[in-house]
């Protein structure tokens, strides 16, 4: 690898948007708040049309700090979902047909939502796999952001990105040291940290958790506090999501294989000094204490079989309680503890084989020289950790939490992956006290489908029922999806009868959708009390010049006497588009006469007023649409 001088794209274009914070704090002062250590920009020899920047941070950075500068400057924008990767780090080999199935979900989810993708950052397992995948993204013009975050001492030729602001070429080292691993080429930023060890794999994990814990911001805010010990707890937990003006991004994590044979590394327990399974602990801490729903890739092995066996035998014997508590004419509060207990030692003892794979307990029967002889999969006497434990918590207080996504090769259907990973996150926002779905989440599912543009989802999975049209309040998102030109959204609100004219029936409502596209202030309320022939001289005029003299059409007076005979006669000319002497100027009494203006305003052509709007703002395809509904098309 080679050091280039030059200053990198990352910071060289960029210094002046560090201060992200505040813009009084000097450059330097915000580099310490996130502690930087060395930043730069990656280039790849297996893929030269790519550069990856890089920031090297102490594993003690401030994680909201990172946050804002990966979601603000660094990226340039928010995405609207974001997919955490983890799972084996040792090659394997997925069959053909899963792999397809696997390729295809992430590929369409990421595309389709803008999501971002966040792994291990290594050419290793999972994480090159994903690297691949996001390699066959069809469209360059909307690149995938595939962010790694790795521990700095495990990166191989680490002290050759010991550089501020120059261009690196990465170049994959002839051999590798034990402990240490490539970067993966395809990602586009990495973010190293540096817990100052060297080829000790882990040092990043628990950064990397409050970093998705900081980006997610509590998407789905946990309304009771969970408790395993509590034998009562329901076993339906309840979510919301945040507001709508919050910054937080809803963020799931993919689990793919993993286990003991695949990264047992030295990550540590917060509370023991004893190697455990990374990917529980991973998996636990994001489901049970972030409110980060999880998504298990069934049939990829370890840790996504021990969770989907255990997720099945926990349902089935639930309802066989269930089933005996129904016959009791009288169930109280020590006959239900007494449930729970029993239902946890039934699952315990079901699933004690696979325990003792993950733990490398060996069975009772084997003498202490065999345990000696398997002493690298065994667990030391001082380590307590009870694996049971762990996953019957996610489980037990998280079920709506957890996503079991079968990739069975016997199943001739092949699974839609983005699907299911999308409704994992409308999972964890639709379950209220009762269990039921509520109106108020109802809307929280539609502005998620909304954010990611998937009007499918919305259609086949949120807004099934026709009594779910008439009881939400839509109007706030049918704005969302016009300023946002979502078409195929508009579409599915006005095929339900979505009323255009309560939404758009007083000129206000058209007067902010003027000022969307602007980033100026327009008090158009304040002026002028026909606020239409405002909204136009203000706002619209200055966008097209004089060609057209719209005050006879906007004026109130027009509006009362020429609304009637346009709705009789649906091939009058509209009143805009006369010659100018054919045009009545308004006279001063025609502006003041607000009362007759309200009433005449319900009048207005809410599809030709859109239709306008969708010409001057660019949106030919709305345009088109509204231009299809008016009642007068020439």
């Amino acid at each position: 690898m080679m050091a280039v001088p030059s200053r990198s794209n990352f910071f060289h274009k960029n210094i002046s948007k560090l201060a992200v914070f505040s813009v009084d704090r000097s450059n330097n002062q915000f580099t310490e708040s996130m502690c930087v250590k060395s930043y730069g920009t990656i280039t790849f020899p297996d893929n030269r049309s790519h550069q990856a920047d890089f920031i090297r941070i102490s594993n003690k950075a401030s994680v909201m700090h990172v946050k804002e500068f990966l979601t603000g400057e660094w990226s340039g924008e928010r995405p609207s979902l974001v997919i955490s990767i983890t799972g084996g780090a040792k090659k394997y080999n997925m069959k053909p047909r899963l792999l397809r199935a696997f390729q295809r979900g992430l590929l369409k989810v990421a595309r389709t939502t803008g999501a971002w993708i966040i792994t291990g950052g290594m050419n290793r397992g999972i994480m090159k796999l994903v690297g691949e995948i996001v390699e066959t993204n069809p469209d360059r013009s909307r690149p995938i952001q595939l962010i790694g975050i790795a521990t700095w001492g495990c990166v191989s030729g680490f002290e050759e990105l010991d550089v501020q602001g120059s261009i690196v070429h990465y170049a994959k080292p002839s051999s590798e040291t034990k402990g240490q691993a490539p970067l993966e080429p395809n990602h586009t930023k990495f973010i190293f940290v540096d817990d100052e060890s060297k080829g000790q794999y882990g040092g990043e994990i628990a950064f990397r958790a409050k970093l998705e814990k900081a980006i997610s911001g509590g998407f789905f805010a946990s309304k009771t506090t969970t408790n395993s010990s509590n034998l009562n707890a329901s076993l339906s937990r309840t979510s919301s999501l945040q507001s709508e003006q919050s910054d937080s991004v809803p963020v799931v994590l993919l689990v793919v294989e993993g286990g003991p044979n695949t990264v047992r590394t030295g990550y540590r327990n917060y509370l023991s000094t004893n190697l455990i399974d990374i990917h529980l602990f991973i998996v636990h801490e994001a489901v049970v204490q972030n409110n980060i729903p999880a998504v298990f890739l069934e049939g990829t092995g370890r840790c996504c079989d021990l969770f989907s066996k255990a997720f099945q035998l926990y349902e089935e014997n639930r309802q066989k309680f269930e089933h005996i508590d129904k016959t009791r004419k009288h169930v109280d509060r020590n006959i239900i503890s007494k449930r729970n207990e029993e239902l946890k030692n039934t699952l315990r003892e079901q699933l004690k084989d696979e325990l003792r794979g993950i733990s490398g307990e060996t069975d009772a029967s084997t003498s202490n020289t065999d345990k000696i002889s398997h002493k690298t999969t065994t667990t030391t006497a001082a380590d307590k950790t009870d694996y049971f434990e762990l996953v019957y918590e996610c489980i037990d207080t998280r079920k709506t939490y957890l996503n079991i996504i079968s990739l069975n090769s016997r199943d001739p259907v092949e699974p839609d992956i983005d699907l299911v990973i999308l409704q994992a996150l409308l999972n964890a926002a639709s379950i209220s006290d009762n269990g039921k779905v509520n109106f108020q989440q109802k809307r929280e599912q539609l502005r998620l489908a909304l954010e990611w543009n998937r009007v499918d989802i919305a259609r086949n999975y949120i807004m099934k029922d026709v009594r779910d049209w008439d009881n939400i309040g839509l109007k706030n998102l049918f704005v969302l999806a016009l300023e946002r030109n979502q078409i195929e959204f508009i579409k599915l609100f006005l095929e339900h009868d979505f009323s255009l004219t309560n939404l758009f029936g007083n000129s206000y409502e058209l007067a902010n959708l003027y000022m969307f596209p602007k980033k100026e202030s327009h008090d158009v309320r304040k002026h002028a009390r026909n606020s239409l022939l405002s909204i136009y001289t203000r706002i619209i005029q200055p966008l097209i010049g004089d060609s057209f003299n719209v005050a006879a059409a906007l004026s109130m007076k027009e509006w009362t006497t020429n609304s009637e005979s346009i709705q009789k006669n649906d091939n009058t000319t509209c009143t805009c588009c006369r010659p100018k002497q054919q045009q009545h100027t308004p006279s001063i009494s025609d502006h003041n006469d607000s009362e007759q203006f309200e009433r005449s305003i319900n009048r207005i052509d809410v599809d030709k007023e859109l239709f306008l709007w969708s010409v001057i703002t660019d949106r030919r395809d709305l345009a088109l649409l509204f231009w299809s509904r008016v009642k007068n098309k020439i």
